[in-house]
Order: C-alpha cells, then sequence, then structure tokens
C-alpha cells in the first residue's frame, strides 16, 4: 500500500510542477489585438495583425513571436 502512496504522491507533483510551468506562459502571451495596439496604426501593423491572426505569429523587423491567442 504504501509504494501505491508514493506512486500517488509522485503523479500529483509532476501534475503541479507541469500547472505552475504553463502558467507564466499563458500569463505572458499577448493577443493579436494587443500586438498591433502596441505597434500602432501604421499600414504595417496592420498586415502584422492580419498575418497573426492567420499564423497566431507576430513578426516584427528582427523578432518572430509565435503562440499569440487570436482575438
Amino acid at each position: 500500500m504504501t509504494h501505491r502512496n508514493v506512486m500517488v504522491a509522485t503523479m500529483l507533483c509532476a501534475v503541479l510542477v507541469a500547472i505552475s510551468y504553463d502558467e507564466p506562459q499563458a500569463q505572458q502571451r499577448m493577443s493579436c489585438t494587443q500586438a498591433r495596439a502596441a505597434c500602432g496604426k501604421q499600414p504595417v501593423c496592420q498586415r502584422r495583425y492580419e498575418t497573426c491572426m492567420q499564423t497566431g505569429c507576430w513578426r516584427s523587423a528582427i523578432l518572430r513571436r509565435c503562440g499569440y491567442i487570436q482575438r
């Protein structure tokens, strides 16, 4: 019975660790709309927004950030 308890405790710890690592990434993830608002009202920002809505990635001059929420 103790071996079973150790297995259950280990599985619960693994789930809690996975949740704690995933949460900060979700909080840092911006929406495509937020990225466009930060970019400004230039035509290039609208094109980037449209691409972001299709692909989930926002590409600036140097950086490409993926994982944006499409809102």
